[in-house]
């Protein structure tokens, strides 16, 4: 049954039913897109060099968590709200879609021009190296909230507004997200665990690589979610 708000009518935001595979889609893309950030990956394998390294890493983990649900909890209310599912409000928010993959865009194309800089260090490591060695979990908690993908997890909240769902497929979005986005270090977790020693030396190298390479990923990366942002929301605004 189609609710309409007219005369006597009540807006129903619980009734509104998105587009749950467009919206899952794209949120499996960015999770995936999330989980190959260089600097997320370098900071977490500098933590899994500190004195409490797997108590570090899963505070990491936590903060990174609770940060996300924050963030779905209140895109997900948003997008519920009638002002931004009709009229000047939908369309605001398919134009601040646009205007992201736009940004994306552009700051693609400049790190693309930068890719073949001599890289030896990143800013992170000069930044945090100095006092990753007695971080304590609270503060390892902080840094996973601070080294999320925001660029990424700001784009998949502005598609969950964008593509407003039912409750339980926003469940299962946000459940996607987290796993994929957070897969690349899961797995650089668990090798630590059950080969320390073996590990060390690969997770160096590893960093080592990504420092060098981080301006190209980025690059890839930011190209393809402007893309798919710019053509979301050009095809919303005509589509309505």
């Amino acid at each position: 049954m189609r609710v309409r708000a007219g005369h006597g009518e009540s807006w129903a935001p619980g009734r509104r039913a998105g587009r749950p595979v467009s919206l899952l889609i794209a949120i499996v893309l960015l999770g995936l897109l999330a989980s190959m950030s260089p600097s997320t990956i370098i900071v977490f394998v500098l933590l899994l060099a500190t004195t409490r390294a797997h108590v570090n890493a899963a505070a990491f983990l936590i903060g990174w968590s609770v940060s996300l649900i924050i963030v779905f909890t209140v895109s997900y209310a948003v997008g519920g709200a009638r002002a931004t599912q009709h009229g000047s409000g939908s369309t605001a928010v398919k134009v601040i879609e646009i205007l992201l993959g736009v940004a994306l865009s552009f700051a693609a194309v400049r790190q693309w021009r930068q890719r073949d800089r001599p890289r030896t260090s990143s800013g992170i490591t000069k930044k945090f190296t100095g006092r990753l060695k007695q971080l304590n979990p609270w503060e390892a908690a902080i840094v996973g909230v601070l080294e999320q993908p925001w660029t990424l997890t700001a784009a998949a909240a502005v598609v969950l507004v964008r593509h407003h769902s039912a409750f339980l497929v926003v469940v299962v979005a946000f459940l996607a997200f987290t796993i994929l986005s957070t897969a690349t270090v899961g797995v650089i977790f668990l090798y630590a665990a059950r080969r320390p020693g073996e590990a060390e030396a690969r997770l160096s190298d590893l960093r080592g690589r990504l420092v060098r390479a981080g301006p190209a990923i980025f690059a890839i990366v930011s190209l393809v979610v402007g893309a798919y942002l710019i053509a979301d929301g050009v095809i919303g605004i005509v589509g309505s």
